[in-house]
């Protein structure tokens, strides 16, 4: 290596020390903020966006909350909805490159720190007066063993009764090609861990009712990141109170309530068929940018659903 070259990397590592990981998130986003386009939100899957922006546009909620923002890929296709969204993110770097990418986005308010933390103080001060009405939050801060879900989960339904939470990266029973993540012996995240939550708070789950083979990858990207050798789509569970949205998500042709037997079932052994977090979204060392109109592709027409246009007509409150 020549001496330039030497002297510039000895540059660049001393850079890197007197700049804070938010600081450098930030370059990083100046830099390349398109970097590594083309998965898509929700890992890039074409029925994970449509299940979402159905859910939306049936439930009608007043504001949509989302814990692990990474680099803002999901958080752009919620802000295309219009509505509130409040995001948080816990590594100083991702969160730089977020607040980057979003300080022109005026309806996203994005927080940096521990989400539970943050949940808390979301209740107590911009979701106070929202909270007896309908409010979507996509739980998706899952990433070490201090696994927060357990802890969002109550804190969640005990202060808005009315909630609607979909679970990343959750494992779907009845269908294997969707990867879960599994953090050791009682941190799967399948059916037993959440049953304490689901008997406290009487929640009902429900199961994407897409098969992992048809829900297809949005970008060509993502194509070839789902093609990696044990690579898994990812699976995900949607929660809410029986009494105030169970009719309601149970009419969504992309959703299917869980059944009797896996209500009843245990949940499959640690590391059985989940995948690894290094499998996640999360661990993808590249930014990906949202898709930039509100219409989101559908599931083949294969799928039990009525025709519908591709453009959403989001309910805003």
């Amino acid at each position: 290596m020549s001496v330039p070259l030497k002297l510039a990397g000895l540059a660049k590592r001393a850079v890197r020390r007197l700049l804070s990981e938010q600081s450098m998130g930030t370059i990083n986003y100046i830099r390349s903020p398109d970097r590594g386009t083309g998965w898509g939100p929700f890992n890039g899957q074409i029925a994970r966006q449509a299940l979402f922006v159905d859910i939306i546009t049936n439930t009608g909620p007043h504001a949509i909350v989302e814990t692990g923002t990474f680099l803002g890929d999901t958080t752009e296709l919620m802000a295309q909805t219009g509505l509130p969204v409040f995001t948080f993110e816990l590594d100083s770097c991702n969160y730089g490159y977020a607040r980057a990418r979003f300080w022109r986005t005026r309806n996203v308010k994005l927080f940096h720190g521990d989400s539970r933390t943050g949940l808390r103080g979301l209740f107590e001060g911009a979701l106070h007066s929202l909270s007896s009405g309908t409010l979507f939050f996509y739980l998706d801060a899952h990433w070490s063993d201090d696994l927060p879900l357990a802890e969002e989960l109550d804190i969640i339904f005990g202060r808005c009764p009315s909630a609607i939470v979909m679970i990343d990266d959750f494992e779907v029973p009845s269908d294997i090609g969707y990867g879960y993540d599994d953090y050791g012996s009682g941190k799967a995240l399948v059916l037993d861990y959440i049953r304490p939550a689901i008997s406290t708070h009487l929640l009902q789950p429900f199961y994407p009712s897409t098969p992992s083979a048809a829900d297809y990858p949005s970008t060509p990207v993502a194509a070839a990141g789902l093609a990696a050798a044990g690579r898994l789509h990812r699976g995900c569970v949607v929660l809410a109170k029986e009494a105030f949205h169970g009719p309601g998500l149970a009419s969504i042709p992309l959703l299917r309530p869980a059944t009797e037997a896996e209500l009843k079932s245990t949940a499959a052994s640690s590391g059985e068929c989940g995948i690894k977090c290094a499998t996640t979204n999360s661990s993808q060392s590249v930014a990906v940018r949202a898709l930039r109109s509100p219409g989101v592709r559908r599931p083949p027409a294969a799928q039990p659903e009525p025709p519908r246009s591709d453009t959403p007509k989001w309910e805003k409150q």
